[in-house]
Protein backbone atom coordinates (compact mmCIF):
# COMPACT_ATOMS: atom_id res chain seq x y z
CA UNK A 1 0.00 0.00 0.00
CA UNK A 2 1.13 3.70 -1.09
CA UNK A 3 0.05 6.72 0.73
CA UNK A 4 0.59 10.10 -0.78
CA UNK A 5 0.65 13.41 1.30
CA UNK A 6 -0.25 16.45 -1.01
CA UNK A 7 1.37 19.11 0.72
CA UNK A 8 2.93 22.42 0.87
CA UNK A 9 5.78 24.49 2.70
CA UNK A 10 4.72 26.30 6.01
CA UNK A 11 1.13 24.31 6.59
CA UNK A 12 0.52 23.78 9.72
CA UNK A 13 -2.54 21.31 8.47
CA UNK A 14 -0.08 19.44 6.40
CA UNK A 15 2.17 18.88 9.16
CA UNK A 16 -0.20 17.60 11.81
CA UNK A 17 -1.44 14.76 8.94
CA UNK A 18 2.53 14.09 8.03
CA UNK A 19 2.89 13.13 11.72
CA UNK A 20 -0.51 11.02 11.63
CA UNK A 21 0.72 9.23 8.63
CA UNK A 22 4.34 8.67 10.15
CA UNK A 23 2.80 7.55 13.35
CA UNK A 24 0.48 5.11 11.54
CA UNK A 25 3.39 3.64 9.21
CA UNK A 26 5.52 2.99 12.37
CA UNK A 27 2.63 0.72 13.20
CA UNK A 28 1.43 -0.40 10.17
CA UNK A 29 4.58 -0.24 7.64
CA UNK A 30 3.22 1.33 4.28
CA UNK A 31 4.97 3.39 1.82
CA UNK A 32 4.51 7.24 2.53
CA UNK A 33 5.33 9.81 -0.06
CA UNK A 34 5.01 13.74 0.17
CA UNK A 35 4.50 15.20 -2.75
CA UNK A 36 4.67 19.28 -2.42
CA UNK A 37 2.12 21.58 -4.54
CA UNK A 38 2.69 24.74 -5.74
CA UNK A 39 2.09 26.62 -8.91
CA UNK A 40 4.26 24.11 -11.19
CA UNK A 41 3.84 21.14 -10.45
CA UNK A 42 1.67 17.74 -11.23
CA UNK A 43 0.68 17.46 -7.85
CA UNK A 44 -1.17 20.89 -7.60
CA UNK A 45 -3.80 19.22 -10.17
CA UNK A 46 -4.67 16.02 -7.84
CA UNK A 47 -4.61 17.84 -4.63
CA UNK A 48 -6.85 20.39 -6.58
CA UNK A 49 -5.00 23.45 -4.96
CA UNK A 50 -6.38 22.49 -0.98
CA UNK A 51 -3.84 20.72 0.76
CA UNK A 52 -3.28 19.03 2.80
CA UNK A 53 -4.70 16.03 0.75
CA UNK A 54 -4.08 12.27 0.89
CA UNK A 55 -4.40 9.87 -1.45
CA UNK A 56 -4.04 5.82 -0.48
CA UNK A 57 -3.25 3.40 -3.78
CA UNK A 58 -2.87 -0.51 -3.66
CA UNK A 59 -1.29 -1.94 -6.64
CA UNK A 60 -1.70 1.32 -9.02
CA UNK A 61 -4.83 2.15 -8.41
CA UNK A 62 -6.76 4.50 -6.21
CA UNK A 63 -8.97 2.89 -3.48
CA UNK A 64 -9.23 6.33 -0.88
CA UNK A 65 -8.51 9.64 -0.91
CA UNK A 66 -8.89 12.22 2.24
CA UNK A 67 -9.47 15.64 0.67
CA UNK A 68 -9.04 19.22 2.88
CA UNK A 69 -10.10 19.23 5.84
CA UNK A 70 -8.65 15.54 6.06
CA UNK A 71 -9.99 14.02 9.29
CA UNK A 72 -7.99 11.95 11.15
CA UNK A 73 -10.20 9.61 13.07
CA UNK A 74 -11.59 8.56 9.16
CA UNK A 75 -7.91 8.29 7.95
CA UNK A 76 -6.21 5.95 10.86
CA UNK A 77 -9.57 3.75 10.08
CA UNK A 78 -9.45 3.54 6.26
CA UNK A 79 -5.27 2.52 7.01
CA UNK A 80 -5.64 0.02 9.53
CA UNK A 81 -8.90 -1.33 7.65
CA UNK A 82 -7.18 -1.93 4.60
CA UNK A 83 -4.08 -3.26 6.82
CA UNK A 84 -5.86 -5.54 8.21
CA UNK A 85 -7.44 -6.82 4.75
CA UNK A 86 -4.05 -7.36 3.53
CA UNK A 87 -2.92 -9.62 6.42
CA UNK A 88 -5.86 -11.79 5.76
CA UNK A 89 -5.12 -12.03 2.02
CA UNK A 90 -1.56 -12.95 3.29
CA UNK A 91 -2.59 -15.24 5.71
Amino acid sequence: MQVTLFTKENCQLCDAIKYELLDLQAEYEFEMNEAFVDSKSEARAVAKERVPHVQIELEGQVISHFAFPVNQVELRRAIRNEMMKRSERQG
